[in-house]
């Protein structure tokens, strides 16, 4: 291995350690002790690290890599070591490896993106920590949830609603179930016996808001005119598309096919489900693409995303003395960047967020007569069948109920026309293709 820097080997404290950070931590990884090194030093100082301890490195940054990329672990699980036989962490080491081989079995690769969403490492997060080292057949429902002296509700539950949200213990405590359902199945634990079915694990009350037609216009031009224009084309994007925020921010020319009927969309497998989805957009949301993408000055690479933080061209400006380009968005900063063009559209009390547009075109299609199947295929969701995912995109409306009086008169007529059939092929050049000059908004 000559000299070559081990990620994650470092010396600390009088020995050598394989130290992951805390994002991997978050996926079970541990710090893995070593030996003191020398008696030879390495180049920074430091008593040279065996090559026993580099060759445990390099396979401990082999598993961390097959576990990001969600694959097999290519060596031992020595990055749970410290959780005893018959231990949750034990439990949770084999239902994760289990989880993996059920994948590879079916075929299923992971992107980095839906490694990233899995909601049992962020669980884990919690579940590890309390109970990891926890024999299950001793766990009781106090140790979720408890009352102090003082009158203080103590226990996980409490501290997860305070440190994160109520969404986050529904989301823990439903992984918690399904990891005590996998335990009994490997006989760690009865299956009767979950300490958490002793209480009510209460979905949060979904959100409600939702944005205008004529409020997305005003943000979408506002962000134009303070020279948001990836925000400007991301947002316009996101209302017809019906995509979330993370879908929208990664989209790339690749994923840009012809609509059948001289448009464009994008074609997508949404990274938390792995559905297909068609982001179908209207004329408007593609002149407003198509102008920032003229507007931008260079070209994208097929697979580089293409809504990109604030500034024109290839190069912005200078930053630090340096030439700049605008990057490609990140979850924080567009929400930062939506948060200061919603202040200067609404003013500092507005606090819908970007994710409310989802529900927003939701809603507009209930009221327009749109089935929950088709709506179903747009989300690329399981909202038809659903319930509360049904709540939550379609809150109630009047016009929902007056409409379906409507509906089936509509229907009849619809059902007598003949279709034609869509079809769409890769055409990436049909977003670059000379067409009049969009202008931009005012």
């Amino acid at each position: 291995m000559g000299a070559d820097k081990i990620r994650y080997l470092v010396y600390s404290k009088g020995r050598w350690k394989w130290q992951p950070t805390k994002a991997m931590r978050v996926h079970g990884f541990n710090t893995v002790k070593m030996g003191r090194g020398g008696p030879a030093l390495d180049p920074h100082g430091y008593p040279a690290a065996s090559a026993e301890d580099k060759m445990k490195a390099v396979g401990l940054n082999m598993e961390w890599d097959a576990t990001r990329h969600g694959l097999p672990t290519q060596g031992p699980a020595e990055r749970l070591s410290k959780f005893p036989p018959g231990s949750v962490g034990d439990g949770y080491r084999r239902a994760m490896a289990m989880r993996r081989a059920a994948r590879v079995a079916a075929g299923i690769v992971w992107s980095v993106e839906q490694s990233k969403r899995d909601s049992w490492p962020r669980a884990w997060k919690w579940i590890g920590p309390e109970f990891g080292d926890c024999d299950p057949r001793t766990i009781e429902p106090e140790h979720f949830i408890n009352v102090d002296k003082s009158g203080k509700a103590t226990g996980l539950i409490p501290r997860v609603e305070q440190a994160v949200s109520v969404t986050e213990r529904h989301m823990v405590i439903k992984i918690w179930r399904a990891l005590w359902q996998r335990m009994a199945s490997m006989k760690y634990c009865d299956s009767g016996s979950d300490p958490s079915k002793a209480f009510m694990n209460k979905a949060p009350d979904p959100r409600q808001e939702i944005w205008s037609r004529k409020e997305v216009l005003k943000l979408v031009q506002v962000a134009w005119r303070h020279d948001y224009c990836g925000l400007a084309a991301c947002m316009a994007t996101m209302w017809d598309s019906m995509v979330s925020p993370i879908d929208a921010r990664q989209f790339t020319p690749a994923q840009c096919v012809g609509d059948g009927a001289g448009g464009i969309m994008f074609d997508l497998a949404r990274a938390k489900t792995g559905k297909a989805a068609a982001a179908t957009l209207t004329q408007w949301s593609q002149a407003i693409l198509r102008a920032y993408v003229a507007d931008f000055g260079a070209d994208f690479h097929q697979d580089a995303p293409i809504f990109r933080t604030r500034g024109r061209g290839k190069l912005a400006g200078t930053k630090g003395g340096k030439p700049w380009a605008p990057r490609p968005y990140t979850k924080d900063k567009l929400a930062s960047d939506f948060a200061k063009v919603r202040e200067l559209a609404f003013g500092e009390e507005e606090d819908r967020k970007l994710s409310d547009m989802r529900r927003s075109g939701a809603v507009e299609g209930d009221a327009g007569g749109g089935s929950v199947t088709d709506q179903s295929n747009k989300m690329a969701n399981t909202v038809g069948t659903n319930t509360r995912l049904r709540k939550t995109y379609n809150p109630v409306n009047v016009a929902s109920v007056k409409r379906f009086d409507e509906a089936r008169t509509v229907g009849a007529r619809v059902l007598e026309q003949n279709t034609t059939k869509s079809i769409s092929v890769p055409a990436w050049e049909i977003l670059l293709e000379k067409r009049e000059p969009a202008k931009p908004l005012k």
